[in-house]
């Protein structure tokens, strides 16, 4: 598909044979670096959204059954209708 792995082997066998007494970088190499690394291809937007939005919907339902969990843990659970006890008796509640 590419040439890289021949590039790198002839890359990595100069570097071996350049002298150790050498502390700069080569006239132009940096623009060399930066103009190959605007050349290489760029991940498709669509796979990188796919990736994060799953992570993303997973997180938030999570968060959503742990907030459910909180609030129901919380609630009290109070009837609105009095029972017998709190209510007074009156024919109104001994009538079917």
């Amino acid at each position: 598909m590419n040439d890289f792995h021949p590039r790198w082997q002839a890359a990595a066998q100069a570097a071996r044979r350049a002298k150790d007494e050498s502390s700069e970088l080569p006239y132009g190499f940096t623009t060399r670096v930066l103009a190959r690394f605007q050349n290489t291809p760029v991940e498709p937007w669509v796979d990188l959204l796919t990736a994060l939005g799953i992570r993303a919907v997973l997180t938030s339902a999570v968060f959503f059954f742990i907030s459910a969990a909180l609030v129901a843990w919380q609630m009290d659970f109070i009837s609105f209708a009095p029972s017998w006890v709190d209510a007074p008796l009156s024919p109104k509640l001994l009538l079917p």
